[in-house]
């Protein structure tokens, strides 16, 4: 006659298959596809710095190109300027002649 622990193992087993099977319907297919969630959040973060990185290169050039700009309107203003008087003067002896 078997003792009582013998006959309880694969009771045991069968209880403890039946709970895995119930927790993996409740959190989801198996370890290999976590570890692959895990894998594909890490991906996805990595990808989110790099969007981030180069968010920030590009205000820093949008940055550059406004100072650029900037300066290229202030040296235009000031040319308009040098030449408005030089070219009233043609235009008074262009009419003048």
């Amino acid at each position: 006659m078997p003792n009582s622990s013998e006959t309880s193992i694969p009771n045991d087993l069968d209880a403890l298959r039946a709970e895995v099977e119930r927790l993996r319907a409740l959190v989801g297919p198996d370890e290999v596809a976590y570890q692959q969630l895990r894998v594909d959040l890490w991906a996805a973060r990595d990808a989110a710095f790099g969007a981030e990185m180069a968010a920030g290169e590009l205000r820093g050039q949008v940055r550059i190109l406004e100072g650029q700009l900037a300066r290229a309107q202030r040296n235009s203003k000031w040319l308009k300027a040098r030449l408005k008087a030089p070219l009233r003067r043609i235009k008074g002896i262009l009419r003048g002649a």
